[in-house]
Formats: structure tokens, C-alpha cells, sequence
């Protein structure tokens, strides 16, 4: 199982939904990451914002959340 961990790159998944009270973008990063890591992801989740609304500030109209959700993952290697 190591060996599979290895192979595996540390990265953060950014996923766009909708959700009761409008449009989510969630950044479900690794556990125990540096300020380096969160600036990349809050960076690219703001350009990503920008590009959907056309806006230079973080109006409201789509809600930003950071989940530290892989400490829950299970990886099942099938080699």
C-alpha cells in the first residue's frame, strides 16, 4: 500500500455545485498543507471566480469553501 501512497501526488480538487442558497466552490485540499499550498489553491479558486463572474472582488454571488476531506479517503490499489 505504500507504494501506491507514493505514486500519488499531494494536489486539491476544485468542484463547482449548486447548491440550496446558489452556486459553491469547493476546495477540497490534502491534510497539513503549507501557507505556499493554500495561496496556490485560493489563488486559482479566485481567478476561477473572476473568469465566471467577470468581477475583481469576491462579490457574494458564488460562496468559497475549503474542505480538508482526504484524511477520510480510502485508496484500494487494484495491481
Amino acid at each position: 500500500m505504500p507504494e501506491v501512497q507514493a505514486k500519488q501526488k499531494r494536489h486539491a480538487e476544485l468542484k463547482l455545485e449548486h447548491g440550496p442558497s446558489g452556486v459553491v466552490l469547493k476546495a477540497q485540499v490534502p491534510t497539513r498543507m503549507s501557507e505556499a499550498e493554500f495561496l496556490r489553491v485560493a489563488t486559482n479558486a479566485y481567478g476561477l471566480i473572476h473568469n465566471l463572474t467577470n468581477c475583481n472582488c469576491m462579490s457574494g454571488r458564488i460562496s468559497f469553501v475549503v474542505e480538508d476531506i482526504y484524511n477520510e479517503v480510502i485508496n484500494v490499489g487494484f495491481e
